[in-house]
């Protein structure tokens, strides 16, 4: 082959991969969505439902004691619970809990400085 031409051949295959990688890069940024904002409100309240607790214990393999329990709702829906006794924690493992167990963890605190 003449070096003209295989020059030439080369430069069009590096064009063709600039555009390639230019159109991945645009791709990219069009699938890419801002953060949303979180829109969880977390309500920390006294467990008055046994069920509730149960559920958590079973997806978090733990034993629920008898006693009171403080429970993390996440929009209406409890996540996380601690008992106020001994500190033993349950919790959903299927969603991010590990903030709110930290603030029920705190809150067992503020109940038991409190007593």
């Amino acid at each position: 082959m003449h070096p003209e031409f295989t020059h030439l051949m080369a430069r069009e295959r590096i064009a063709s991969f600039h555009r390639d990688a230019a159109q991945y890069r645009r791709q990219r940024l069009a699938s890419v969505r801002p953060p949303q904002s979180v829109r969880a409100a977390i309500e920390l309240r006294l467990s008055a439902c046994r069920d509730e607790l149960e559920r958590l214990a079973a997806l978090s393999e733990r034993r629920v004691r008898d006693g009171d329990w403080i429970v993390a709702d996440v929009d209406g829906v409890p996540v996380a619970a601690v008992s106020i006794e001994d500190g033993t924690t349950v919790y959903d493992p299927f969603k991010s809990t590990s903030q709110a167990v930290s603030l029920l963890q705190l809150r067992r605190k503020q109940v038991l400085a409190a007593a």
